[in-house]
This record gives C-alpha cells, sequence and structure tokens, in this order.
C-alpha cells in the first residue's frame, strides 16, 4: 500500500471539512527517482466509516481519523471540490452531534491518557466512491470518479490485464487490477484472509510440525546461497530478458520503496517453498510461490517493508502445508540472510519461479512481475550489493519488531486456549489412569501409585508451563 498523507480538517457544527494537499508532478524536477504523483483527480476511491475517512487519490493514499462520529446515513452526492491552482482537494463530511466523550472539553491535556483510541477496522469500512461528485475550481458541470489504477512492477501497467489464454479468477483475487484501487485490494485481502484462517490447522502445528511421512521438516533445512550456478536454460532466458537496453530502462516515475518490497514479498514466499521442497521445486512450488505473496496474488503494491512482513507471515499461517508461526519468523531470517550473502542466489530463484510460472497459467505473473524484477535484480547500478545490504538491515529490524499481536489473527488467546486445553487432557488421563489402578491393587498399594500419578502430574504440569511461559507474543 502506498504511503499514506494525513488530511487537515476543521470542526464546524455537525460537519467536518477535510482538506487535502495534493502531490501533483513536477516536471522541471531533476532527473532520478522522485516518487510518483497525482495525474488525474477524478482516478479515486473513497471508503468511510464511524470515525474514519480513506481516500485514494490516483496514487496516493489520504487517512483521517475522526474526534467526532460521522453521520453514515444518507451519504449521497458529497461533492469534493478541487482548487488546480492551490492543488488543494476539500469536501464536507456530516458529523453526529457531540457525545460526552467527544465533547472539547473533556479532551483537555490531564484527560488525553482517557481518550479512547478507536483503531480503523477494514470490514467495517463502506465505500462512497459512486455517491461522490468532483467539482473542478467554478466549473458547473459535476463530474463523477474514474477507477483506472496502476498494477505490477512499479504499478506501470494500465488497462486491461492480458489473460494469457487463462482464467485469472484460479490464481488472482485481481482478475481486473486496473478497475480495482490499490486501497480496496488491501480491504479485500484482509477479509479473504480471515475468512480463511484455520484454528484448528494452527492450533495442529503450534507445538510441533507435524510432518507427513517421507518429507523433510522444512525446520531443519539448511540453505546453501552458494548454489546459484545457472543452468544453459536459464543462462538464455536471462540474456533474452536482458540484452535490449530498452529493457533495462525504468519508468519515467516510480517508487523506489514500492519496488523492494514488491520484491521482499516475493522472496520471501520464495524462501518458504525452499524450505517446504528442500530446493527441489515441485508441481506445487508455483502455487505456493504466488499463493504467499499478496504483491502477486492481490496485485497488491507496497511501500512498508513491516506490512510485507506482516502479509507475508499471515499468509504462511492460513494457506500452506506447514502453518507454523516460528517457521514463519525462520522464513524471514532466510530473506535476510539472502539479501546479506548473495544476490545472485536471488536472481537464479527468480529465473526458477519464471520457469514455475512458464507452465501453468501463472504466466500472468512471469509478464507483470518477475520479468521486471529479474531485469532489476540484475542491475548492479539501481540494485547493487550494497542496496541488497540495507534492505537486509531493514528487513533485519523490522523482525524485531513484529509480534504475534501485529497479525491480527488472535494467535495469542488461540494459544492459550490450547494450552489450557492440554493441561486439562493432561490431568484427566491421569486422574482416569489412578482410578483404574486403585480397582486392581491393594489399598497400600494404591496409595503408592496415587502419589506416583501425583508427581506424573506435576511434571506435565511444568511442560505445559514453561511452554506458556516461553511464548513470544
Amino acid at each position: 500500500m502506498t504511503n499514506s498523507t494525513e488530511i487537515s480538517h476543521s470542526y464546524r457544527e455537525n460537519a467536518c471539512e477535510l482538506e487535502l494537499h495534493v502531490k501533483k508532478a513536477n516536471r522541471e524536477a531533476a532527473g532520478g527517482p522522485t516518487g510518483r504523483f497525482v495525474e488525474n483527480i477524478r482516478n479515486c476511491d473513497i471508503f468511510i466509516e464511524d470515525y474514519h475517512v480513506l481516500i485514494y487519490l490516483d496514487v496516493q493514499l489520504y487517512k483521517f481519523r475522526s474526534a467526532r462520529r460521522f453521520d453514515l446515513k444518507d451519504l449521497k452526492n458529497i461533492t469534493f471540490k478541487f482548487n488546480s491552482k492551490d492543488n488543494v482537494l476539500t469536501v464536507n463530511l456530516p458529523c453526529l452531534p457531540l457525545t460526552e466523550e467527544e465533547h472539547p472539553e473533556k479532551n483537555s491535556e490531564e484527560n488525553k491518557t482517557k481518550i479512547v483510541e478507536r483503531p480503523l477496522d477494514l470490514w467495517k469500512l463502506k465505500r462512497i466512491t459512486d455517491n461522490c461528485l468532483l467539482k473542478i475550481d467554478d466549473n458547473a458541470e459535476l463530474l463523477r470518479p474514474e477507477g483506472s489504477y496502476g498494477y505490477g512492477f512499479a504499478s506501470k501497467f494500465h488497462g486491461r490485464i492480458r489473460s494469457f489464454d487463462c482464467d485469472l479468477d484460479t490464481i488472482s483475487r485481481m482478475p481486473e487490477p486496473d478497475r480495482v484501487s490499490p486501497l480496496q485490494r488491501l480491504i479485500d485481502r484482509d477479509i479473504d484472509e480471515m475468512k480463511n484462517f484455520c484454528r484448528d490447522q494452527y492450533k495442529l502445528n503450534f507445538v510441533e510440525l507435524q510432518v507427513p511421512d517421507g518429507l523433510d521438516n522444512p525446520m531443519q533445512y539448511t540453505f546453501n546461497f552458494k548454489d546459484n550456478t545457472l543452468e544453459r536454460d536459464e543462462e538464455y532466458l536471462l540474456h533474452n530478458l536482458t540484452s535490449k537496453p530498452e529493457l533495462m530502462e525504468m519508468p519515467d516515475q516510480y517508487d523506489p520503496m514500492e519496488i523492494d518490497c514488491g520484491l521482499i514479498s516475493i522472496l520471501l514466499a520464495i524462501c518458504y517453498d525452499v524450505r517446504f521442497t528442500s530446493n527441489e521445486p515441485n508441481c506445487e512450488s508455483a502455487w505456493t510461490r504466488s499463493i504467499l505473496s499478496a504483491t502477486l496474488t492481490y496485485f497488491e503494491p507496497f511501500t512498508s517493508l513491516k506490512s510485507v512482513v506482516i502479509s507475508f507471515m499471515r499468509r504462511s499461517l492460513i494457506y500452506p502445508l506447514y502453518r507454523n508461526y516460528e517457521l514463519s519468523r525462520q522464513c524471514v531470517e532466510d530473506c535476510v540472510a539472502a539479501l546479506q550473502n548473495n544476490s545472485q542466489w536471488i536472481l537464479k530463484q527468480l529465473l526458477i519461479t519464471h520457469d514455475c510460472f512458464s507452465l501453468n497459467e501463472r504466466s500472468v505473473f512471469n509478464h507483470y512481475y518477475i520479468e521486471d524484477y529479474i531485469r532489476y535484480v540484475s542491475n548492479r547500478e539501481i540494485c547493487s550489493s550494497s542496496h541488497l545490504q540495507m534492505l537486509a538491515h531493514n528487513l533485519k529490524n523490522v523482525l524485531f519488531d513484529v509480534f504475534k499481536k501485529n497479525l491480527g489473527l488472535g494467535l495469542q488467546e488461540l494459544e492459550t486456549e490450547l494450552l489450557k486445553e492440554l493441561i486439562t487432557d493432561i490431568h484427566i488421563a491421569a486422574s482416569s489412569t489412578s482410578e483404574d489402578e486403585s480397582v486392581e491393587t491393594e489399598s497400600d498399594t494404591s496409595s503408592s501409585d496415587s502419589s506416583d500419578d501425583s508427581d506424573s502430574d506435576s511434571d506435565g504440569d511444568s511442560v505445559i508451563e514453561q511452554k506458556m511461559g516461553s511464548l513470544k507474543l
């Protein structure tokens, strides 16, 4: 998701006026990556809930959290006014009358600690784009919002996506990414992930991975970053993708952070598959390498490494065979090591991914992402070893700042619930064993056995309690 920009605001009676300062392109700016700028003011997507407004304007996300509750009953014909001279977009949104909690004098300095923080819940957002109009300067004509967004590598592609003779619905949740704003892609992904999270499957792999017979334990796999020699067909593909200078050119406007976040999103999925297959890609590798990357499955752009890591860890606990938190963190550590050790290994893995996708309908991902990332990683001028080292350093720092609570899946409560169930099962089993033995033995023997069972009980409790004490929440 593109970096968000705050919105200026003011309250007048039962209305809230929002003011957006639009960052437009400076055609006279010096060369080099200068980020992405608003080109089409009509290209927007607007969402609202009780206390939040999110506006995706062409390429920029604007966020506002209100101290007053919005009136959501009749949001029709909301008019946005754009001043092209000052590049300012304004809108008035209706608010409900002040409550005791929202009253200004209640929010004095000494009472700030008592103000209730209202986190954004994506599930509650209401899309009102179709009910909005746009007035530009003094023009009498009111315009409807448009929906035509970039997607793919550096968001450089526009218009209808090429189907490559495949059913996009089977491989992607965004069969028409040009018609869906990145904000809507984020919301759809969050909702899909919450629907697909399986509590029982996570419980099954919480204490120990349930590895089927004949498969290696991915937790025990050791990466070999020196395994980077290209096969003949990989060399041929690399040559075809990089031989023409015009293919190596970057878009006129792009966000360097968006490109790097996309690379990390894809690389994290690759690291999971390498562990899962012991670096021997199989028929499931194409699915694994695409489903674990929101960049691919949802054509979702990121400009925050923390968002990328959280997205990957969530998806790795929802979709593949092994759903274990420590395994997910291990894959992030693998990605850090890959960035630190060898860009050639990353290049080889991207070429392998291209081969995996080319054998099925996922070749669409090759066209819109993988081929450009192969060119990007092989271009030492823009993706140097020092640049990858910097990415590794930042990614490592992000991992220190990501905890189970950040994933939004309720893992802490789920694990506590599971451990309580285990403790209960141990007590029931111990009690049942004690009763059976007391019927078959003499009184003094029963007494001795009961003491032994009690000791066993204590040992069992200590193991579970240690597990609870060691939880990384």
